[in-house]
């Protein structure tokens, strides 16, 4: 069963994605030629990088289960990259230059709104302590106390000990609050804001732009206490901590793709907030948040879940700069943008097609 979903699986995701990007029905005919091409296309692909790295066949009986699983996801990355290309070249109507007028758009609608969404983002944190006593200290106090709690637990009760211990566990949770509260808000953000979009016209994607901004002024302020916390415990920088900013891009770049898809089926699945909330709280614990993914659970588990799990990946990147003087994997880094990127298309391109209907639906 595995051998068949690393031969089949990623060629058909490669299909359904072709098919979307063309939004006009094919006919039978064109849909298992394309298909036959994809599947002979991503395997090829996906045997090549193989043999590069050493891989000069495939025998399935040789196959230990966490190369199967490589194989696989890279079989999965080719999937969601080629039918781009493909779209382009065998498209004899040129529907590539429909996606290009998309991209021209977006730009348009980023330099026309963008102020829009810095403003919102600004009102939106002044409101949000504009009754309180503490005032925007509570953006400090919050992520603080839960740091704290975490802490106590997992080096108390769970016996932890990576080393500067508070300020890992504070890294992953500024980079997962911020990861998670985006998805959560993303899902019923077109239904909250009903007041604005019934009456004006604006992309869709700008509402989450704001709400991003609003979550990543947040983050960076929780950074800025593990600035303070590494001066603390004495933790020796080095010119890695430069590629802090790159694993930030990327952490903004993954998540705005994954949010608009979820903004997107949040207007026509109600109940996707409830489905969004349990599987946020399944991976929160397959990332890392709290211990290290890669040691904590045996392999080689562990190693696939730091290296394909994209928040454990970026968490422990982060962490690696920041702690330990360590350079990120460039060549995970370059898969995950890419992934990134080809979700930040996918996303948008759906809000584009279908936001005319969402007046309807709420």
């Amino acid at each position: 069963m595995m051998n068949l979903a690393m031969l089949v699986l990623p060629p058909l995701l490669a299909w359904r994605i072709h098919i979307f990007l063309r939004r006009d029905e094919l006919g039978r005919k064109k849909k298992i030629f394309f298909f036959l091409c994809y599947f002979v296309l991503v395997n090829l692909c996906t045997f090549a990088v193989s043999y590069f790295r050493g891989v000069k066949e495939l025998r399935f009986d040789r196959m230990t289960f966490s190369y199967r699983v490589k194989y696989l996801c890279m079989g999965c990355a080719w999937a969601v990259v080629l039918p781009f290309f493909v779209g382009i070249f065998a498209d004899e109507r040129g529907r590539g230059r429909g996606v290009l007028s998309y991209a021209g758009r977006f730009l348009h609608d980023m330099r026309k709104y963008a102020r829009y969404a810095f403003w919102e983002a600004r009102a939106e944190l002044r409101s949000e302590v504009s009754n309180s006593y503490l005032d925007w200290l509570w953006w400090l106090i919050e992520p603080i106390c839960m740091m704290l709690i975490y802490t106590v637990m997992f080096s108390v009760v769970f016996h932890a000990s990576e080393p500067y211990f508070p300020v890992f566990i504070f890294i992953g949770l500024s980079m997962w609050s911020f990861f998670s509260r985006c998805v959560n808000s993303s899902v019923n953000l077109i239904r909250a804001n009903r007041a604005i979009i019934t009456r004006i016209y604006m992309p869709k994607f700008i509402l989450l732009l704001a709400r991003m901004l609003v979550y990543g002024f947040k983050m960076m302020i929780s950074f800025g206490v593990v600035g303070a916390m590494m001066l603390v415990f004495r933790v020796r920088p080095t010119e890695n901590i430069l590629y802090a900013v790159p694993v930030f891009l990327l952490l903004f770049l993954f998540t705005f793709g994954l949010c608009n898809i979820f903004m997107h089926y949040g207007v026509y699945v109600s109940d996707l907030s409830y489905i969004v909330g349990i599987v946020l709280t399944m991976l929160m614990y397959m990332t890392g948040v709290f211990y290290n993914v890669g040691k904590r659970i045996p392999t080689p588990y562990g190693d696939l879940l730091q290296r394909y799990n994209p928040m454990a990946f970026l968490i422990s990147s982060m962490r690696g700069v920041l702690l330990y003087g360590q350079a990120p994997d460039w060549n995970l880094m370059g898969v995950w943008t890419l992934t990134a990127l080809v979700l930040d298309i996918f996303g948008v391109l759906t809000i584009y097609r279908s936001e005319n209907a969402y007046v309807k639906m709420i």
